[in-house]
């Protein structure tokens, strides 16, 4: 009579897992070599040396066939929940092991998430195309914690942050892929406005700090400002579309779109007063960064745009050329000044 062996475990996914955590996971689920699974996927020998933290796994189409059979899952199931099995392995080899590259951050998954996986039996790390993400079902703030501050943050008392996240993702979806260069620009000025202690510093991004326990600190101030930056980004989408058809802003007189277009940003933002105080320095930058090429006369020669135009997905619109869907979201940003730097350009 013929002995049968254990037999293979299979494995769940987490929603956005680095594959190495995947393959580090199947591995000790099944009481097996890192190095056994990472050779099984690839059909040859590889190194087997996986940190999640600093190398990630790339498969070619067969690899991720082999590691779904593995962990009794489907290859769609896998690229559904691994992101970085769409980029395509190099070369001939089904399994690669590699560094991560400069637009990949690890991030530890939400705890909350987690709290309900009983099948969890090592730690998860997720691969993320931003610095920072937000779990809106559990209320928590997700971060690279590699310059300081905490991986993880909960959002009690800080409920704002949650519907400014959810606005995100409807103006995403409204906006399409520009979407993204503009709440880079959002957060540079907001940046830019708590750095210099004006509009929000000393009273909403204030209260929000000490909801924190954090002061003024810099790993904190996308949180801080998230709330105010998404509502400066949703008004540069409408200045955008605008400025797309050769349209001034709130159709008043050409010359004047700055200072009617930043009035509106201060009443939204319900900053109106900060604004004249000296909000409106960044904003102006941004403008003459946004400004229209066409002369005054030959905006007004143009045919009326389509009466949808103001909800209509935006293309990409110079200054930005591309390349701003990868890559640290402060690079994606035209404007020219960086946290923690003089803004001498103001």
């Amino acid at each position: 009579m013929q002995q049968v062996g254990p037999q293979p475990v299979g494995l769940r996914t987490v929603p956005g897992e680095a594959t190495g955590s995947f393959i580090r996971r199947l591995a000790r689920v099944n009481d097996r070599p890192v190095g056994a699974v990472l050779r099984e996927a690839a059909g040859e020998r590889v190194e087997d040396w996986v940190d999640p933290r600093a190398h990630e796994v790339f498969l070619r189409d067969q690899g991720v066939e082999r590691l779904a059979a593995m962990a009794w899952r489907t290859p769609e199931e896998l690229r559904q929940s691994l992101p970085t099995l769409a980029v395509r392995g190099r070369g001939r080899r089904e399994v690669r092991v590699a560094p991560w590259p400069p637009r990949w951050t690890v991030l530890k998954p939400c705890a909350g998430c987690l709290a309900r996986r009983e099948d969890i039996v090592a730690p998860v790390w997720c691969a993320s195309r931003e610095v920072w993400q937000v779990c809106v079902r559990h209320g928590r703030w997700l971060r690279d914690a590699s310059a300081g501050g905490p991986s993880q943050v909960g959002l009690t008392g800080l409920e704002e942050v949650v519907h400014a996240h959810r606005r995100w993702q409807r103006m995403r979806q409204r906006v399409g892929p520009y979407a993204r260069a503009l709440l880079a620009d959002a957060l540079q000025v907001t940046a830019c406005w708590w750095q210099g202690r004006l509009m929000g510093s000393e009273t909403v991004w204030a209260r929000r700090e000490e909801v924190l326990g954090a002061g003024r600190q810099e790993w904190s101030v996308p949180l801080v400002v998230y709330p105010e930056a998404v509502v400066v980004a949703e008004a540069m989408a409408v200045y955008e579309r605008q400025r797309r058809w050769g349209r001034e802003f709130d159709n008043g007189a050409p010359g004047w779109v700055s200072r009617r277009w930043i009035t509106f940003v201060g009443e939204r933002l319900g900053m109106s007063a900060p604004m004249g105080y000296g909000g409106y320095r960044a904003l102006r930058e941004w403008t003459l960064q946004h400004s229209a090429d066409e002369p005054v006369v030959v905006r007004l020669g143009r045919e009326a745009p389509p009466p949808d135009y103001l909800s209509q997905r935006l293309p990409v619109l110079e200054p930005h050329v591309g390349g701003f869907d990868q890559g640290p979201l402060e690079d994606a940003s035209c404007l020219p000044w960086r946290l923690g730097r003089p803004v001498s350009e103001l």
